[in-house]
């Protein structure tokens, strides 16, 4: 049978999974169907992949660290847009919130 890799979405999923419970990359049953179900995989596959990345990522693990610090930041990102959306969207209008910011004034009281 040919070999075929996930695509790049379905891998992206598992990867964003594995680094972000890094200190345990063992899913759930439930985890496992829902990540199948998104990636339009089985649970077997899913299974099969996380057993394979786990010891990959065991093996190599300096290889890795950039990676799973790339995974990092973007969880970090995507927390940071989610948090500022929220805020904008509970903070009262403020005379100056036109959408334009505040005119910065130099010291001597210039534009």
């Amino acid at each position: 049978r040919k070999r075929r890799n996930f695509n790049k979405q379905a891998t992206e999923v598992l990867n964003e999974y594995f680094y972000s419970h890094l200190s345990n990359p063992y899913p759930s049953e439930e985890a496992k169907e829902e990540l199948a179900k998104k990636c339009g995989i089985t649970v077997s596959q899913v299974s099969n992949w996380f057993g394979n990345k786990r010891i990959r990522y065991k093996k190599n693990i300096g290889k890795f660290q950039e990676e799973a610090n790339l995974y990092a930041v973007k969880t970090a990102v995507d927390a940071a847009n989610v948090s500022a959306q929220a805020s904008q969207a509970n903070s009262p209008a403020t005379p100056n919130s036109g959408g334009y910011p505040a005119p910065c004034y130099t010291p001597d009281g210039r534009l």
